[in-house]
């Protein structure tokens, strides 16, 4: 006993057809969207900016601990002497010895 799917019941030469040339539509969309991402990313790697913003300092420093709020709860304050507002945590300290 073979029972037949809704697909096969339903199929028409025609809609083949149609959602054929429907989604060669669509592959065209998605070449031009393709084209687009690409040429916006060689735009990108060819600004001569970008290796030194690649590779620039990650970090701000250096700085003095002036004191201890909790266990690694610090307060800093620039090589000037001007405190900063905030308090920092260690986990955002680097080592930098002067």
């Amino acid at each position: 006993v073979v029972f037949l799917t809704l697909r096969i019941k339903h199929f028409t030469p025609e809609a083949l057809e149609a959602s054929l040339k429907e989604n060669l539509d669509l592959l065209e969309e998605s070449r031009v969207e393709a084209h687009l991402k690409t040429l916006h990313y060689y735009q990108k790697v060819s600004d001569p900016g970008h290796s030194r913003r690649k590779l620039a300092s990650r970090w701000v420093g250096p700085y003095h601990v002036v004191g201890g709020i909790r266990d690694e709860t610090y307060t800093l304050a620039a090589m000037d002497g001007k405190i900063l507002p905030r308090t920092w945590c260690v986990s955002n300290f680097k080592k930098f010895y002067v």
